[in-house]
C-alpha cells in the first residue's frame, strides 16, 4: 500500500510511515539478510563515537540515534576500541589502560562492559536499530594475542550472549592490515579470530577490509558469513562514478560470502569526499541489484562527530529506496551488462546492475547521458521508470521483445521496475 502511494504520489517521501522494528535474530540465507519478519536489505551508518558518546555524552548519542532511525537506518556499525592514533584523542575508547602512539597514556574504563552492553540495549530497545560491532578497530592497544582472544571471549560473554537479536554482525577488525593485523601472520590470525567466534555463536560474524592482502586470500574458505569490504574512493574515473560501481567486481566470488560495502565514499569521508546525493542513493541501490546484502552509509558525522548527522548531505535521502526495492533483491539472479540472457539492454549509461526474479526486473542505471539512456527490450515487459528518492513514477513504457525506446536522462536517480509478460 505505501509503495503504490508513493508512487502515485498521493504520499511524500518526507511523509514516509516509520519502517517496521526488526525482530529476531539476523541470518545469511545465500545473499539476503533474513530475521523473523523475513529478507531485508541492511542499510547502516557508521557511527565511530557511539560508545564513547554512551559513556560520556549521552544526550547526544540519544539525538543522533532518533534522527538516524527516523532515516530508516537498520544499525549503527561501531568501534569497541579505539586511541592508538593522535586523531583520536580525547575521544579514546578503552577496554583496557594504554599508552597511545604519541605517547599518552589513557586509563581503563572501569565500566567499560556495562558500557557497551548499555549502547547494544538502548540502540535496539529504544531506537529500534541493531547493531554491528568492529571489535579491533586499534588493535595496537592490544598487542598480545592472548589477549586478543580474552576480549573476544568476554564480548560473547558479556555482550553477545542474550543480546543475539540486536547486533546484526561482529567484525574482527577495521582496515586491519594497518591497524595490527599486519602481512601474512595478521591474515592468519585474522581467519583463527573469525573462526573462533563463528563456532561460539550464531550472529554473523565478518573478517575485515584488508587492503594489505587479497580479498580471496581472506575469505576464501572461511569461517566468515559476510565480508565486510571497503571500496574505492577514487572519483576520477568514470566521470566520478567509479566509487558507485566498484562493489560489482567482489558480487560473486567462488568460496567467498557475500559482501558488504562496509564504509563507502560519503560526505567529508577521508582520501575523497562525495556529498551528491544522486550518487550516494544509487551507490547503495546498485549494491543491492549487485547480489550485496549490506551497505553503510559513512560521513564525517559517523567518524569523529565533529559535524552533526542532521547536517550531512544525502543522510535523508534513503528512506524511500527501502520501500521501493524488493527485500529479497540481494537474492536475485543478477547479469553481467554483456550477458546475452539479460532481459534488457542498457545504452547510454556507464553501468546497470540488472536483476531478475521470475516476472520482475530491476534496473538500477547509472551515469546516464544528457541525451538519455535506450532501452532494448529482450523480452516483452512493462517498464516503470521510478524517482529512487521521491518514489514518484516519472515515465510508465510498454516494451515488446526488441524494441528500443528512450529513457530522460534528466537529473536524478531512478530505477526500472519492469514486468515481463
Amino acid at each position: 500500500m505505501v509503495l503504490c502511494l508513493l508512487l502515485t504520489g498521493i504520499v511524500g517521501a518526507e511523509s514516509l510511515p516509520d519502517l517496521p522494528r526488526r525482530t529476531g535474530m539476523v541470518r545469511v540465507m545465500d545473499h539476503s539478510l533474513v530475521d523473523d519478519s523475513g529478507p531485508f536489505l541492511g542499510l547502516g551508518v557508521s557511527y565511530f563515537t557511539a560508545l564513547w558518546r554512551y559513556h560520556n555524552d549521552r544526550p547526544r548519542l540519544e539525538s543522533d540515534l532518533a534522527f538516524l532511525s527516523k532515516q530508516g537506518f537498520h544499525y549503527t556499525r561501531i568501534l569497541s576500541m579505539v586511541g592508538w592514533y593522535s586523531a583520536w584523542d580525547g575521544l579514546e575508547i578503552a577496554p583496557i589502560a594504554f599508552t597511545s602512539r604519541e605517547g599518552k597514556h589513557v586509563d581503563v574504563w572501569p565500566d567499560y562492559w556495562q558500557a557497551f552492553a548499555g549502547l547494544v540495549d538502548l540502540t535496539y530497545d529504544r531506537f529500534g536499530m541493531r547493531t554491528q560491532i568492529t571489535i579491533f578497530a586499534d588493535a595496537q592497544l592490544m598487542p598480545s594475542k592472548s589477549d586478543r582472544i580474552e576480549h573476544m571471549r568476554k564480548m560473547l560473554s558479556d555482550i553477545v550472549k542474550g543480546r543475539e537479536h540486536k547486533i546484526i554482525l561482529i567484525e574482527i577488525a577495521n582496515e586491519a592490515w594497518q591497524n595490527g593485523f599486519p602481512g601474512d601472520e595478521g591474515t592468519a590470525d585474522l581467519r583463527q579470530f573469525t573462526r573462533y567466534l563463528a563456532e561460539r555463536t550464531d550472529v554473523p560474524i565478518a573478517t575485515t577490509s584488508n587492503h594489505g592482502g587479497s580479498f580471496e586470500t581472506l575469505y576464501r574458505d572461511s569461517a566468515a558469513d559476510i565480508a565486510t569490504w571497503h571500496f574505492s574512493r577514487d572519483r576520477s574515473q568514470d566521470n566520478g562514478w567509479h566509487p558507485v560501481i566498484d562493489c560489482r567486481r567482489l558480487a560473486e566470488v567462488p568460496g567467498c560470502p557475500p559482501v558488504s560495502s562496509n564504509e563507502p565514499i560519503g560526505p567529508g569521508a577521508s582520501v575523497a569526499s562525495e556529498s551528491d546525493p544522486v550518487r550516494l542513493v544509487l551507490a547503495a541501490a546498485y549494491a543491492y541489484a549487485s547480489r550485496l546484502p549490506m551497505y553503510v552509509f559513512h560521513s564525517q558525522a559517523g567518524v569523529f562527530g565533529i559535524t552533526r548527522f542532521e547536517n550531512t548531505p544525502a543522510i535523508r535521502s534513503f528512506r524511500p529506496m527501502m520501500y521501493l526495492l524488493p527485500d529479497d533483491l540481494a537474492n536475485w539472479h543478477t547479469f553481467n551488462e554483456d550477458d546475452p540472457a539479460s532481459p534488457v539492454v542498457a545504452e547510454g549509461c556507464l553501468s546497470m546492475a540488472c536483476s531478475r526474479k521470475e516476472k520482475r526486473i530491476i534496473g538500477v542505471p547509472v551515469g546516464i547521458r544528457q541525451e538519455g539512456m535506450t532501452l532494448t527490450a529482450r523480452i516483452p515487459m512493462q517498464v516503470h521508470v521510478v524517482d529512487l528518492m521521491t518514489g514518484k513514477e516519472r515515465q510508465n513504457i510498454r516494451l515488446n521483445a526488441g524494441e528500443r525506446k528512450t529513457i530522460s536522462g534528466k537529473p536524478g536517480a531512478f530505477i526500472l521496475d519492469c514486468t515481463s509478460d
